[in-house]
């Protein structure tokens, strides 16, 4: 069987990643008590254990094609030992927010091991009232963030009592690993075969070939006349180290802002994440008066018949929204119409198809575009909503109460914030570089703030019309 070759979007996530920029995501899961005590790592070890042969990618490691004719590809780690993968740590005492937080934030500014899976699962014991905290850690090349639920769907349960399973009867045995010679065999023939491929997709649908062309052209059109963000407080350089706060409200809190002032779950999102840099800036002293940041807004283009793929397919859209002094209902105003024009723009239209097009792309010059395109300042942070289900889930019989997400860093942006609401929590994650933001709480507690405002203005107008 042929090892599977990285996609484009993957492969460019492993020639973006330098010593300063590490191209990992995570998420933060905190579990409530079981209801014999506490979660442990031998309890999580044991549900990794019984369950890893259903996530197959867990065992693989990329292997590069010799002389960088092709973009890598995925083969079994012969040397694959779950002992590397699976650390047990310890929160300082209290074992509050605080504590947890900076050690995530050690975690996260260690770049993963490229010779072997691209991957590491922390489990945080010592955490406040009796809770546990398991963060896993991927690669971006691995998954994006839906790819890296349908990986946790292996480690959660829908019921408490959900038995651990048992591994496969036998040894887990990888396929052998390809000879150099067929690895380069095998990428100058693909090499080969790109023109005609392509020809010949043109022939089959000669429309769609064309409207793809003008839907990228349209697009990077778009991109091109973005002009520079506004000045921005993260667009200094990053370094490699980081820092992690977390900030959440419950899910049916921002439901009830949605049905009630309108726009959607991400403009809700964004509308708090506008409130909390209004409130960092001015903490600061620095003035918001007619300001505006630019949000890059990861966007999902997986098909339904993607859903159970794990790879990234995602692409950029970009939103600016209001950092000035206003009322909470007025600034979710100025985002709608914001997301809204987006959304009617060639640049969300084109998405797929600027995906698509790196497939062809021979893989120096692909990594030296990715490296280009990240080197520009298109944008001044990035917030990114992951959808998730809304039902209980457990981990060897604990409960998960949130899941707060940790995004990687621009080369010129210094702060990325994630969210889910998994467990009916919206958990966010703030991820920072560590020069660039050290009043990192002072952000976490100004989005918390602000979905307090939007709700104070929801109950307001159901008051009225009610």
């Amino acid at each position: 069987m042929p090892a599977e070759r990285l996609s484009s979007l993957d492969a460019s996530f492993l020639y973006l990643e330098t010593p300063a920029l590490h191209m990992h995501v995570a998420g933060l899961s905190i579990f409530a008590p079981r209801e014999d005590g506490s979660l442990t790592y031998d309890h999580v070890q044991r549900v990794v254990e019984a369950r890893i042969h259903l996530a197959p990618r867990l065992r693989q490691r990329v292997l590069p094609i010799p002389g960088n004719l092709g973009r890598p590809v995925w083969v079994g780690d012969d040397r694959f030992d779950l002992d590397f993968h699976l650390r047990r740590s310890a929160v300082p005492s209290p074992g509050g927010r605080a504590q947890l937080e900076r050690s995530v934030g050690r975690v996260l500014s260690r770049p993963l091991d490229r010779s072997k899976p691209l991957w590491e699962l922390y489990v945080f014991e010592g955490v406040d009232e009796g809770r546990t905290a398991v963060l896993l850690k991927l690669h971006h090349a691995l998954a994006d963030g839906i790819g890296s639920m349908l990986i946790g769907s292996a480690l959660f349960d829908l019921e408490p009592d959900a038995p651990f399973g048992l591994p496969p009867m036998g040894p887990w045995q990888p396929e052998p690993i390809p000879d150099r010679e067929d690895l380069v065999r095998a990428a100058v023939a693909e090499m080969a075969s790109h023109p005609a491929e392509a020809l010949a997709r043109t022939a089959r649908a000669p429309k769609r070939a064309i409207d793809t062309v003008v839907r990228t052209m349209s697009g990077a059109m778009a991109l091109a006349g973005m002009g520079p963000p506004p000045r921005g407080p993260f667009d200094g350089p990053t370094g490699p180290a980081r820092r992690f706060a977390t900030a959440d409200a419950p899910f049916d809190r921002l439901r009830t802002i949605k049905r009630s002032l309108g726009g959607t779950i991400n403009d809700v999102v964004l509308t708090a994440v506008a409130i909390g840099l209004h409130e960092l800036l001015t903490s600061r002293g620095e003035s918001t008066q007619g300001r505006s940041l630019r949000v890059m807004v990861p966007v999902s283009v997986r098909s339904k018949a993607e859903t159970g793929d794990v790879g990234n397919r995602v692409a950029p859209a970009f939103v600016e929204i209001p950092i000035g002094r206003m009322g909470a209902r007025s600034r979710l105003v100025k985002v709608r119409r914001a997301t809204e024009e987006l959304k009617s723009s060639s640049m969300a239209v084109s998405a797929d198809a600027i995906i698509g097009l790196g497939a062809f792309a021979p893989p120096a010059l692909h990594a030296m575009a990715a490296r280009v395109v990240s080197r520009g300042r298109w944008f001044n942070l990035v917030v990114s909503n992951i959808p998730a289900p809304q039902m209980p889930l457990y981990l060897a019989g604990a409960r998960l109460v949130a899941n707060h997400p940790a995004m990687p860093l621009g080369e010129h942006g210094g702060l990325s914030i994630g969210c889910t609401s998994l467990g009916g929590t919206m958990a966010f994650g703030l991820t920072a570089d560590w020069d660039t933001l050290k009043d990192i709480d002072v952000l976490a507690r100004g989005i918390e703030r602000g979905i307090d405002d939007l709700a104070a203005a929801a109950s307001k107008k159901a008051a009225r019309t009610g």
